[in-house]
């Protein structure tokens, strides 16, 4: 057996401010050591889902990607933006290697140096590098990937890594960044500062890229430096977690990562989507994603394996999960944290410390929102379509006035929202009827791209209960609605118009009121004859869920 490399933990901050300042002395720039832990090794066989490294097939799982993947999104006709330093020469071979290991697809790689191409090698961001393709790769298989590499990891060449994305790729529907220099480090004037490249960001941003950073690798000890870019308002920072999952891949439990980077900014105010929570400032994280590198990913390099942690695995993770949902939805997202403190679609992270802030129900500094659900995240950022419902009927001396608000939410073809029924005696004025319906996550039928959705209000009233019959069609992002008021179609009271309730009325063909076999509750015209249109307005609503 040949000897196997250690486990690697990617700890990518960027330089001390005295060598990031000089980007053209040449003089090799001062990083952090790597943080090496015992030799671990995934089996090409991966015949044991679940355990660390974890690969594709096992996040995919713990965090419920598989859903968008049946329904083909997998991130087709979109670009992701990732910035590294120094590049790395064995990156299309390691792909290839790591695609053949884990059943994933080739990727579509292109490779930009904004400030020509580096002169030397770095094994650290080499293999930062190959974790940022590869993993963006295994979330959205089918994304292009734009790679963009800084001639070295200097504050100024990291810049125009920026810069470039944001003056010559606006295309891009993600932009990853596993890099950061704390706050407190950045000079105040000069062209590097963080004013200057917030300005990037907005750029960016206005073209509708939406910008991930990795918050950090080596935890809190202090409340107020953060890292940036991860602390600037329009990016979304990424912590890290420590995640277990259970032996079938499917997700078990997560406590905070004690490296996850985190704290109050120093520079911006405190954004109105952030209002409530920690401090006056701009806090971060965000969001979390698994980064304890004992509980790692599998990366390629170099032709060998490495199980990797760090927030550095969060950070083109998201972004891909994010780019599923910039290809479901049909949008692009920009600036998108206000959207992502409007949802619920999270493991929300409860246990733990980076080892001065401490994990706590809700948001929290070194986790965030949590961790994704990812296809209640893509389906909750779905622009969701607006459907009223207004129709008033007269029918059998009652006046039947349906109104109703609904959503049709065409990611996942469901329908929500509630409908009021409210019936009144013709004659006297008197309400006899008035009940308000919720109709919750109804699935609507797909035809050939059609979506389409039948239900039924049932209307208690004597002697026969009748029914507000509800039509919704959604097509080419635009909605119809219908109205329509019967006898109750759900002749026999169970819940659903079906083969029992047109045998009912096949029964009763032919019959007209007072003769016999006359059977009054599928004469849903109520004029006085058993018949097809009878038959026909049943069977037009056959399968409709009847709301009692």
């Amino acid at each position: 057996m040949r000897p196997l490399p250690a486990m690697i933990l990617i700890s990518l901050l960027l330089p001390s401010l005295s060598t990031v300042l000089v980007p053209s002395s040449g003089a090799r720039p001062v990083s952090l050591p790597e943080v090496h832990h015992p030799i671990i090794y995934r089996p090409a066989s991966l015949s044991s889902p679940g355990s660390p490294p974890f690969v594709p097939s096992d996040i995919r799982k713990a965090y419920n990607f598989l859903p968008l993947y049946s329904r083909g999104i997998k991130g087709n006709g979109t670009r992701i933006a990732i910035i590294d330093a120094y590049g790395d020469s064995s990156l299309s071979t390691d792909l290839s290697s790591f695609n053949s290991l884990t059943g994933l697809p080739p990727v579509t790689l292109n490779t930009f140096y904004p400030d020509g191409p580096p002169k030397r090698t770095d094994s650290g961001w080499a293999l930062e590098t190959a974790l940022d393709v590869e993993w963006a790769h295994s979330i959205a298989p089918s994304a292009t990937i734009d790679l963009v590499v800084a001639f070295d990891s200097s504050l100024g060449h990291i810049f125009d890594g920026i810069a470039y994305v944001a003056n010559s790729l606006p295309n891009e529907r993600m932009l990853s960044m596993s890099f950061g220099l704390a706050e407190l480090s950045y000079p105040t004037t000069g062209s590097f500062t963080i004013a200057a490249t917030h300005q990037l960001f907005v750029t960016i941003t206005s073209h509708g890229t939406t910008p991930f950073a990795s918050s950090g690798d080596s935890g809190a000890a202090t409340c107020c430096n953060p890292q940036y870019p991860a602390s600037d308002p329009l990016v979304v920072a990424v912590g890290g977690t420590s995640l277990t999952l259970n032996s079938d891949a499917s997700y078990g439990s997560e406590t905070t990562w004690t490296g996850s980077g985190a704290g109050s900014s120093t520079i911006f105010t405190k954004p109105t989507w952030q209002q409530g929570l920690g401090d006056s400032m701009r806090d971060i994280v965000d969001v979390a994603y698994v980064g304890d590198p004992n509980t790692g990913v599998l990366v390629v390099r170099g032709g060998l394996e490495y199980q990797v942690g760090g927030t550095s695995a969060g950070s083109p993770q998201w972004a891909a999960l994010i780019d599923l949902a910039s290809q479901a939805n049909g949008q692009t997202y920009g600036s998108i944290n206000s959207k992502l403190y409007k949802l619920s679609s999270y493991h929300d992270i409860t246990l733990g410390s980076d080892n001065f802030f401490t994990a706590r129900p809700g948001w929290d500094y070194p986790t965030g929102l949590g961790t994704p659900d990812a296809n209640a995240i893509v389906n909750a950022l779905s622009p969701a379509l607006p459907v009223s419902l207004s129709n008033s009927a007269t029918f059998g001396g009652l006046v039947v006035t349906t109104t109703g608000n609904l959503l049709i939410f065409p990611t996942n073809g469901t329908l929500s929202g509630t409908c009021n029924v409210v019936t009144k005696n013709s004659t006297t004025g008197m309400v006899v009827f008035n009940k308000t319906f919720t109709i919750p996550n109804f699935k609507m039928k797909n035809n050939t791209g059609i979506l389409q959705a039948s239900f039924l209000l049932s209307i208690g009233v004597s002697p026969y209960p009748l029914s507000s019959n509800i039509g919704i069609t959604e097509g080419a992002g635009a909605a119809s609605s219908s109205v329509g008021v019967t006898r109750r179609l759900d002749a026999n009271g169970d819940g659903i118009v079906d083969i029992l309730d047109l045998a009912r009325a096949a029964n009763a063909f032919g019959t007209i009121i007072n003769s016999p076999g006359y059977d009054g509750s599928v004469d849903v015209d109520g004029n006085g004859a058993v018949n097809i249109i009878d038959i026909s307005i049943m069977a037009s609503y056959f399968d409709a869920t009847d709301f009692i």
